[in-house]
């Protein structure tokens, strides 16, 4: 990364000299293992027309090689190695080797000019990177982002109003690249490009990474604009790095012995109605692919069939009639289509024929409580975002969006999909990956993409009914709570003027700076004595709220507890309602400013521990008792895991023990103020802990009902766990899980999923690149099992943070997981 107030400028000045000497003393341009020719701004060797199977595995000759890229990055996770590129009659092969590992987010970019007056200087999947000041502009696009194998293909429209990209396909693996092995290899139709035999095509491939500040850590043709040398990585860059090179090829000629096959069928538009696309492997000869009667479909009758004006290997067909959802196959088969060498399809039942479903859709979302305990005003707007078309993830709103039922708040979306058939089974099953979002921006916060099959066995319609994020009215309040609230001010600098607030995640409550709902200490209210330094209120959360709340106070602007997360309130509508109401408000315990997940004064804590009708029944005076745990706050700690153990338990009829040989062994630990609220704990007899396939005991101390000065908080008496001792503690062993951020990048707000093998106490924390901690997004006890967090774009202050690159941290006991993710406005 560049030195916090370096230009852009200068940085590439210093990488450009970095990466001359690194050249000069590496000795990279003196290829003598290979017979090379300098064209233009590439290097090309004498080629050899071959066909490439898209698999991973390297068959390129290895005259084919045109590149060695290799070590001329500062991590093998982002360079590109060996590139190689051919043809045959049908295809452009590309083929490159890559590094081992995967940082997160790696994505892979490859433009093609073929020598128009027009192309793109923009980058479609808005990385920084342009092409403005380059001779020829791409006139095609192709992007694999290498976490999730989603691929996607553009092209140059210069005849639109406003010149743009346009997609030609997207989805997982729509392209058929090959990305499993380290070896990463694509086929490009001719046909598709527009060139044969002898046209020059100019390209290019680049490393990325996911965000709208990633630019190219390496390149092939472009060197002296990557990002990434050896000894520096500039991983964000504020401006696009420009591109100007290309390697050339030459399509090389090549006889064509293989007839064309069926690739696919797909509507030529939506919803579905009379027109249907259907792809071959190759570009087909314009006469035979032109005649209706070539082409035969179940339930149907072709009435025209016409080949592409840009792509030979598409033919359009119109049918006599609309055709939609239906339980029954349909199937396609062509006969006498040849290509362009005259070989004719092969009517053998298999190349020639296409089976798929055709199924009617209905998205209906059950909107209601999430309206009710959303701040944005209306009017509204849902959509369905989706990986199969007319769904797509590229653009949101483009498509699939929904109309308001007027009926309870649902919003309903319907359409018609085509989806893939097996024809020798007589079958049709497809599964895709959809979610909701609202005001084109906002997911549902779930912790994945939702997930639907469409089966054939299962009719002509499918109807996909759910609650936003699947929170069902079970979830929310079905009457008003009255929340009163009490918080301690006395260890603060508050003076006269100042202001105690609070803010939380559920309305009337929000997380806006300055706060709108403000605490007094004039008596007045719920506030029982003026100018105690407790500050009161009483908060009204309405029917339909959530009932998980998160909350923090405030000191004039000032959020309490910055490193730590925020306190939490259950509305029970079962236990509570309102002041005067039949149940009564939900009256909370007095709390202390800034000490949320931390005790704010000295508590000393009372141990207790049963050996009877255990199998350690026969415990004697000569064996040694302890407790041990979360360590404390003291200095040196006086509570912690150390072995032997710093707190002896004992069955003396001394204080804290209450009977003398019960063996039931006591103890009082006194935890100091600041130590953390919540501790794990285990016993332990001789050095070795209880039950070691048990997970930790677990308390919360009360310090505001407990105190060290004669008011022990004396916890229950606990039976020892005596099964699978274990001499050697095996705390530090927790796993955990990370999951990618999702959406990443995001705006306003993503989700991050997590796994927790062990319980225990930590954090999920955000920080920016310097370091500096953003937001504390969960801290104190984190159980066993998933869990998923959101994240709304705002640090702890409530303020919402700039675009950028942050960085999310999980902490669990003694494990921890890092990972980056991008925030874009």
């Amino acid at each position: 990364m560049s030195r916090q107030g370096d230009h852009p400028a200068a940085v590439a000045r210093q990488m450009r000299r970095n990466r001359m000497n690194y050249r000069e003393r590496n000795g990279l341009w003196l290829l003598t293992a290979l017979a090379v020719l300098v064209l233009g701004t590439g290097l090309a060797v004498a080629q050899t027309a071959q066909t490439i199977i898209i698999d991973g595995v390297n068959d390129f000759l290895p005259s084919n090689l045109v590149d060695a890229d290799g070590l001329d990055t500062q991590y093998t996770e982002i360079d590109l190695g060996d590139i190689y590129v051919t043809n045959d009659a049908v295809n452009l092969y590309l083929g490159f080797q890559t590094g081992p590992g995967n940082f997160g987010s790696n994505q892979l970019g490859f433009a093609i000019d073929v020598g128009t007056a027009d192309g793109g200087s923009t980058d479609p999947w808005g990385r920084a990177i342009e092409w403005s000041a380059a001779a020829n502009k791409p006139d095609f696009m192709f992007y694999v982002n290498l976490d999730n194998n989603w691929q996607a293909s553009y092209y140059w429209d210069a005849g639109l109003p406003i010149p743009a990209w346009v997609n030609i396909v997207q989805g997982p693996n729509s392209l058929g690249w090959a990305t499993g092995t380290e070896f990463r290899e694509l086929a490009v139709m001719l046909g598709s490009l527009g060139v044969s035999s002898g046209s020059i095509v100019n390209w290019e491939t680049w490393f990325t990474q996911d965000g709208g500040t990633k630019g190219p850590l390496d390149c092939a043709a472009n060197d002296l604009s990557q990002l990434s040398i050896p000894g520096f990585t500039m991983w964000d860059t504020a401006s696009p790095i420009s591109l100007i090179e290309y390697h050339q090829h030459t399509v090389l000629a090549a006889a064509d012995p293989d007839p064309p096959t069926v690739v696919q069928v797909q509507p030529t538009s939506f919803p579905v109605d009379s027109f249907f696309d259907v792809f071959f492997n190759e570009p087909v000869d314009l006469a035979t692919a032109n005649v209706p009667g070539n082409y035969t479909l179940t339930g149907a009758t072709v009435s025209a069939a016409a080949r592409d004006g840009s792509d030979p290997s598409i033919v359009h067909l119109t049918l006599a009639a609309p055709i939609g959802g239906s339980a029954s196959l349909y199937t396609l088969t062509v006969s006498n289509v040849e290509d362009l060498a005259g070989n004719p399809i092969v009517a053998d039942g298999v190349g020639n024929t296409y089976c798929y479903g055709i199924k009617d859709v209905v998205f209906r979302g059950k909107f209601g409580p999430f309206l009710a305990n959303t701040a944005e005003m209306p009017p509204y707007q849902f959509s369905v975002e989706g990986d199969k078309a007319p769904l797509s993830f590229g653009t949101l709103c483009d498509t699939g969006m929904m109309t308001d039922t007027l009926v309870d708040d649902i919003w309903e979306y319907s359409t018609t999909m085509l989806y893939a058939g097996d024809c020798v089974g007589g079958t049709a099953s497809e599964s895709f990956e959809w979610k909701f979002n609202f005001n084109c921006g906002t997911w549902e916060p779930l912790a994945g993409n939702r997930v639907h099959t469409l089966d054939l066995a299962n009719g002509a319609l499918d109807t996909l009914e759910f609650w936003w994020n699947d929170e069902d009215p079970t979830q929310f309040t079905t009457h008003d709570i009255d929340v009163l609230l009490f918080v301690d001010m006395t260890n603060t600098a508050i003076v006269p003027g100042d202001t105690v607030s609070i803010n939380g995640s559920v309305a009337p409550l929000t997380f806006d700076v300055p706060s709108i709902t403000q605490l007094v200490d004039d008596g007045t209210g719920v506030d029982a004595t003026a100018g105690d330094g407790v500050y009161s209120t009483l908060v009204t959360f309405p029917t339909g709220s959530k009932k998980n709340v998160d909350y923090k106070f405030l000191l004039n602007s000032s959020y309490e507890c910055e490193s730590l997360g925020d306190r939490n309130v259950f509305l029970n509508d079962e236990l509570f309602d309102t002041v005067g109401g039949t149940l009564g408000p939900l009256t909370l315990p007095t709390v202390t400013y800034d000490f949320c997940n931390a005790i704010w004064r000295a508590v000393e804590v009372v141990f207790q521990v049963d050996f009877n009708n255990t199998a350690w029944s026969a415990i004697d005076e000569f064996d040694v008792v302890g407790v041990n745990g979360t360590a404390n706050n003291a200095e040196p700690p006086t509570f912690d895991w150390t072995i032997p153990s710093l707190n002896v338990m004992l069955d003396d009829g001394v204080a804290p023990d209450a009977v003398a040989g019960d063996k039931i062994y006591a103890v009082s630990v006194v935890f100091p103020d600041t130590s953390a609220q919540n501790v794990d704990f285990k016993y332990l007899v001789n050095g070795e802990y209880e039950g070691s396939t048990v997970g930790n005991r677990y308390f919360a101390i009360d310090p505001d009902n407990f105190d060290a000065v004669g008011n022990p908080q004396i916890l229950p008496v606990h039976v020892f766990q005596s099964l699978d001792v274990s001499p050697v503690p095996n705390f530090g062993l927790a796993k955990l899980r990370l999951e990618q951020n999702n959406p990443n990048p995001f705006n306003p707000s993503t989700e991050i999923r997590f796994n927790v093998s062990r319980a225990g106490t930590g954090s999920l924390r955000i920080f920016n690149l310097r370091g500096e901690l953003v937001r504390t997004l969960k801290a104190g006890r984190f159980a066993v099992g998933p869990d998923v967090v959101v994240w709304n774009g705002r640090a702890d202050s409530g303020e919402a943070v700039g675009s950028g690159v942050y960085f999310y941290r999980l902490e669990v006991g003694v494990d921890a997981l890092t990972k980056r993710m991008v925030l874009l406005k």
